[in-house]
């Protein structure tokens, strides 16, 4: 070897060298990775000297995130044939289709996990041998010092991401309890009491009681369909709807005109994507009449001396139609020591090992059989009898109890 030779080997050494450090210093110091990118770029074109490169790297999909030389966008490569490759491959002498523009696919993996396909083209056949013997080393390393580097970045944007997202539902959830009432009553007239799991940390599910006067107040529960932000965020404005319609204008509005209000809230707030599911009893202490509608929800149970009757008079779930095809309502006289339990669905579905599920008759049993106890302890009695029935399975969805005995 001449020493002329030698002298160009070593400076195209201490060039890759100094490549290898730029990029490695562009990566500790947490460039940007269009920056890394555009370096990367650099050192291939001027360096390396490849006239023709597509880098493939995978996010959410593979997509093209660098590409010079080539026509078009790669667009069109085959990605599941270019998935078969699991080493460094001369295309010409592979079975590859699709990728004749090109000389080399070089995969790079991480763990075993596909990260980035290099993909280089332009080299002729004479410069093959030296860019194989000299150069395809080198450009391995930098694939993957790039590709590892928008990885982490990629998986550091994401846990951010999750990150907010948990805050944001944590801080959401502590605002959707301070919608719930934190204060039922429980006197020589009423006994209240109220349950709630909550599937994740945002529900769906709803519940409240609303006193107008001494003499009358208001009880209702809700379910939206489907779960997360947009279902809390749907029931947050229902919840708004209902309070301020039975607090400033009870005495214009009939149960079934308040129905229809709030169906019009529902469909303009939803805009037909989800319903609501809603029962509401109004009750006046002086006349003992319990006036309901039940839309579309699990019906509440009513018990007084063994007997049973579930309330199930009403209409169609809110939101579902701009005009609801039917309503009525239903008016009954409370006896003394009656007890209502409401209830929503994830009450009732939630299974046991076998798969089978706990429904309405297992849950009548239970009201019937605990009826005598206090509201508080027999709402406990409800989740003790469901916890020993589903024996360590989680509930399906969010789950929520209402119960009242009328004195």
């Amino acid at each position: 070897m001449t020493l002329t030779k030698l002298n160009d080997e070593l400076v195209i050494e201490k060039q890759k060298l100094h490549a290898l450090l730029e990029i490695t210093n562009a990566v500790n110091k947490n460039y940007k990775v269009k920056d890394i990118i555009i370096q990367f770029e650099t050192v291939m074109k001027e360096y390396i000297g490849i006239p023709k490169l597509a880098l493939i790297n995978k996010r959410s999909s593979w997509r093209c995130i660098l590409n010079y030389g080539v026509e078009g966008d790669c667009s069109e490569l085959n990605i599941q044939e270019m998935l078969t490759v699991k080493s460094t491959t001369l295309i010409a002498e592979s079975e590859l289709k699709g990728f004749e523009d090109f000389d080399v696919m070089m995969p790079v993996y991480h763990k075993e996990k596909p990260l980035s396909y290099l993909l280089l083209g332009g080299i002729s056949e004479d410069a093959m041998l030296t860019f194989i013997q000299s150069h395809v080393g080198f450009v391995q390393t930098l694939a993957n010092v790039v590709s590892v580097a928008i990885e982490t970045k990629n998986l550091a944007k994401e846990l951010l991401k999750k990150k907010l997202e948990e805050k944001d539902m944590k801080m959401a959830a502590e605002m959707q309890k301070l919608l719930l009432p934190s204060d039922l009553p429980s006197n020589n007239y009423i006994d209240i009491s109220a349950t709630y799991i909550a599937k994740n940390m945002v529900s769906g599910d709803y519940y409240d009681f609303i006193p107008i006067n001494e003499d009358e107040y208001v009880f209702c529960i809700a379910d939206v369909s489907g779960k997360g932000m947009s279902a809390a965020m749907l029931m947050s404005n229902f919840q708004a709807t209902l309070r301020a319609n039975v607090k400033y204008n009870h005495g214009n509005l009939t149960l079934i005109q308040l129905a229809k209000e709030l169906n019009k809230s529902v469909i303009n707030s939803a805009k037909g994507e989800k319903f609501i599911t809603f029962f509401i009893g109004y009750y006046n202490k002086k006349s003992r009449e319990l006036k309901y509608i039940n839309a579309g929800h699990n019906y509440p149970i009513l018990t007084h001396n063994d007997e049973i009757q579930e309330l199930k008079i009403g209409s169609t779930a809110l939101g579902i139609f701009d005009e609801m095809p039917s309503i009525e309502s239903e008016t009954i006289i409370i006896n003394p020591n009656t007890v209502i339990v409401c209830y929503t669905d994830g009450m009732i579905e939630v299974e046991n090992l076998q798969k089978e599920q706990f429904q309405t008759e297992r849950l009548i049993k239970a009201v019937s059989k605990n009826s005598y106890l206090n509201m508080s302890e027999m709402n406990k009695a409800l989740f003790d009898e469901v916890d020993n029935f589903r024996n360590g399975n989680s509930y399906p969805d969010d789950t929520a109890v209402l119960s009242l005995r009328i004195i």
